[in-house]
């Protein structure tokens, strides 16, 4: 996993073949974890530890990665504006957003003017694995019927 902040890049290893994920969270630890789980589980992760730092991150890869997973609530901006900014982005058409957040922060799904995924907190880590899977199995379904 690669972790993207103003100057520190961290890396774990992961197939080249395995779909891609972004992870947004300012806190340490879950990036840690979730990534490491991810990694495990087969996906390729790179982590921002801000909302900012996130969207110049999917913009700046040179592929379209599979899914982006963001905190809802982290210090630069909330994850509904990360969403409407990725969405406006040519790069990710078609990439899966998954927020998390709290039961609170499902109330904003007002905002939710496209569709977005919601886990909410407290969340077991296998659960976001699960979310991955569907989603994959959903885009496998979509190919096949086109």
């Amino acid at each position: 996993m690669q972790t993207f902040t103003a100057a520190s890049v961290l890396s774990i290893a992961a197939p080249p073949s395995a779909p891609l994920v972004v992870l947004i969270d300012d806190d340490p630890s879950v990036r840690e974890s979730l990534g490491a789980l991810m990694t495990q589980r087969g996906y390729r992760v790179v982590a921002a530890s801000s909302g900012v730092g996130g969207i110049s991150l999917v913009w700046s890869l040179e592929e379209r990665p599979f899914a982006v997973v963001v905190d809802v609530m982290l210090p630069d901006m909330d994850g509904f504006e990360i969403a409407s900014r990725l969405y406006n982005g040519q790069r990710s058409r078609g990439v899966h957003l998954i927020l998390i957040t709290t039961p609170h922060g499902l109330k904003d799904r007002r905002k939710n003017r496209r569709n977005l995924n919601f886990l909410t907190k407290p969340y077991r880590p296998s659960q976001l694995i699960e979310m991955l899977l569907q989603l994959g199995q959903k885009d496998n379904l979509e190919q096949d019927s086109q």
